[in-house]
């Protein structure tokens, strides 16, 4: 009898007809959440280099247990959180990013590391926080969210908020950007008969060229009418078809993000709405740069923070937030998009989650969520915890999530062929070694 053949019976013998196991299921982690953060949240995460290497810092409303001066903001210094400059003081906040090798941090707080002129918007070195001629002192000013763009005259801040005379300049309200120096506007500010504030900006290319998408609460900006999106060119704004709004009460847009799913790029919206031009949805939906689409059932309440992740099985979607359900189906603030529907993921959360990031803190690949929780994914994680992209399963040939009879007939046939899917040694041969090794694989199962 030929070797293969004898290989083959091996196989079937050992394996059987019935062999199944389950795979895909999401790996989470509470390294961050134990003892993690305390207090009520945490709304966003970014990376920065203070000099000493690149850390994940988070902002929000908490403190750090145990720690002095760790208030409001946190760094990940490998083996736990760390006070940065002293903290932020009071209240909040809400956005973080980088510009010019400075973090710059906003929210509602009274000042960063106890320096003056801080209020609301502070940039932080790397050692100390400096003022940036803000001049957000009112109660009535915050800062919602931040981010670079550059519309082909150098990069710039754009500070997005619900603020009012932005550097002391008279009419610079709720969306303008910084060039280091000067505050200056981006053709006009948001208007219409609502609580009117920008809560997320977003630098993309749809194609056809990089533009800042802005959503929040507004009906027009500069004299446009835009339901609650809208895009700036470098030179004008535009709507997003008729825009993102509800049948009652106020709509919202908290996040944008962009992604490809296959069918090119396009502009991801959520928050809280349930109609997308004359579309009806429920609180996350699709822009593909003519038209608005919905996604599935969408959401039973709030989608705070959209973000594309490979946990191991291919990128996707991650939707976080406040919701519960996906149509009928239970999904508790963490979903994940298959290309039709939402899925839940795992068990969730017990609470809100406002922020996501994918960043590695030293267990591979990661998506790091923020929030108000005390348990995701049935783990004790206090306001942070992950999940982590799981290694492939090298078993499941078909890539159906199974591991089953059709996995060990792709493998001989690929054996067979001398395919190199099947030299699971990768040593250029086909032998009894490579049985072996998929052999382990398929009993060990997947993550």
């Amino acid at each position: 009898m030929h070797m293969r053949e004898v290989l083959t019976m091996t196989m079937l013998s050992m394996v059987g007809v019935s062999s199944a196991v389950i795979a895909g299921e999401p790996v989470f982690s509470n390294t961050l959440g134990m003892p993690g953060l305390a207090g009520s949240y945490v709304a966003s995460f970014t990376s920065f280099d203070d000099g000493n290497g690149e850390s994940l810092y988070a902002t929000g409303s908490f403190s750090i247990p145990g720690v002095s001066g760790g208030s409001l903001i946190a760094r990940w210094d490998g083996a736990g959180w760390a006070p940065v400059g002293g903290g932020l003081q009071n209240q909040y906040s809400n956005a973080m990013t980088v510009f010019q090798g400075d973090l710059i941090v906003g929210g509602y707080f009274d000042g960063a590391g106890g320096v003056g002129g801080t209020n609301k918007l502070a940039r932080y070195d790397g050692s100390s926080w400096n003022p940036m001629n803000a001049q957000l002192s009112s109660f009535l000013s915050s800062v919602w969210d931040l981010t670079t763009y550059d519309d082909g005259s150098g990069e710039a801040l754009i500070v997005a908020g619900n603020y009012q005379d932005l550097g002391g300049q008279s009419g610079l309200n709720h969306i303008a950007q910084w060039d280091g120096q000067n505050y200056s506007p981006l053709g006009g500010t948001i208007g219409g008969a609502v609580p009117l504030i920008v809560l997320d900006v977003l630098a993309a290319d749809l194609g056809g060229g990089s533009r800042l998408f802005a959503g929040g609460r507004f009906l027009t900006i500069d004299g446009v009418g835009a339901p609650n999106i809208a895009s700036w060119d470098g030179s004008s704004w535009s709507p997003l078809g008729g825009g993102l709004t509800r049948t009652s009460g106020f709509a919202q847009v908290f996040h944008m993000t962009a992604w490809n799913d296959g069918n090119g790029m396009a502009l991801y919206a959520g928050g809280s709405f349930n109609r997308a031009g004359g579309t009806p949805v429920a609180n996350v939906a699709k822009w593909d740069g003519a038209s608005w689409s919905a996604m599935g059932d969408g959401f039973d309440s709030a989608v705070q923070e959209l973000v594309a992740f490979d946990d191991g099985t291919g990128e996707a979607l991650y939707a976080l937030g406040n919701f519960s359900n996906s149509g009928a189906t239970p999904m508790a603030h963490i979903a994940k998009w298959n290309g039709s529907s939402w899925e839940a993921v795992g068990s969730g959360a017990d609470a809100n989650i406002f922020g996501g990031y994918v960043y590695d803190t030293g267990e591979g690949p990661a998506l790091i969520m923020g929030g108000s929780f005390s348990t995701v994914g049935g783990l004790p994680a206090n306001r942070v915890a992950s999940i982590l992209s799981a290694p492939a399963c090298p078993a499941d040939l078909n890539g159906d999530g199974l591991l089953n009879f059709f996995d060990v007939s792709a493998f001989l046939a690929a054996f067979t062929a001398n395919d190199p899917v099947a030299d699971f040694t990768d040593d250029g041969q086909w032998n009894f070694f490579d049985v072996s090794a998929f052999l382990n694989a398929f009993t060990a199962g997947c993550p």
